[in-house]
């Protein structure tokens, strides 16, 4: 059974014009080189004018997950992407939310 990942970080303040253009420049092609299924990317502004990204990822399974994980956050993420990230994005703000399918 497939695996969706629903994950919402928040943007820190004035960034994200800088955040979307990191994301479209060197995040997303880089996770999709790693074989990481990108079903779609979201923005929300809430009601305090807070800004979210959203984004939807998708895995065959468990062990493709964990595959795709090991395989993209290696020494190249943890040295010149992951710190870049931490400037555009509250760390602490992660939410990674699995969701499972329902027939009806």
């Amino acid at each position: 059974m497939k695996i969706v990942e629903l994950r919402k970080y928040l943007i820190k303040p004035n960034k994200k014009h800088e955040w979307l253009t990191f994301m479209n420049n060197e995040v997303l092609p880089y996770q999709r080189s790693k074989g990481m299924s990108i079903i779609q990317t979201y923005t929300h502004t809430d009601s305090n004018g807070n800004d979210y990204f959203i984004w939807l990822r998708e895995f065959e399974n468990e062990q493709a997950r964990q595959d795709v994980y090991k395989n993209t956050y290696n020494d190249r993420w943890i040295e010149n992407i992951r710190p870049k990230v931490f400037t555009l994005i509250d760390k602490d703000s992660i939410e990674v939310t699995l969701l499972n399918p329902v027939q009806l």
